[in-house]
């Protein structure tokens, strides 16, 4: 995500100044302040802020020669300021990058052995299905066996009362 710029009324409204004043600030302070690709001026927050205290100096009576003097302090100090909040952030960015990758593999842990029990009843569902499936198998084979037996005794009688009726 881009960094909010603002053309020179808009500053001038934030700060609360016309802007013909930002721009002698601008010239006076030595101020670098960024361009468009047209050569327009834009500003970013920190150079609204920068603004802010360049007014509150001013209404405390410091002239803009004095200023000029403080600014490379300022901007270094608000750098380094910066920095040091980045350093932070990214401290905590890793402490969370951290934590989220422990997070990541105890959940990886749990899942997979949630589905290593699924699968695990999945088989013995399987394993039964086969063993009532096959005791019906061999109750029917048994059941045809019976009957040719009984098929095997009942035929050699009617053969012989056949010859002997006959």
């Amino acid at each position: 995500m881009g960094e909010v710029h603002y053309m020179i009324s808009e500053a001038a409204k934030r700060v609360n100044m016309e802007t013909h004043v930002l721009r002698h600030w601008e010239e006076e302070l030595g101020l670098t302040i960024g361009r468009t690709e047209m050569g327009h001026r834009y500003y970013t927050e920190e150079d609204i802020q920068l603004f802010h205290c360049i007014k509150e100096l001013k209404a405390q009576g410091m002239l803009l020669k004095e200023l000029k003097e403080l600014i490379p302090d300022m901007l270094l100090a608000k750098r380094k300021r910066k920095e040091q909040q980045t350093e932070k952030e990214s401290k905590q960015l890793s402490e969370l990058q951290l934590a989220l990758l422990e997070n990541n593999i105890l959940l990886q842990e749990a899942i997979t052995q949630s589905v290593i029990k699924e699968v695990g009843y999945l088989f013995q569902a399987q394993d039964m299905q086969e063993e009532e499936r096959y005791k019906k198998l061999d109750c029917l084979i048994r059941q045809q066996q019976l009957q040719r037996k009984e098929y095997a005794r009942s035929t050699p009688l009617k053969q012989l009362k056949r010859i002997f009726e006959g």
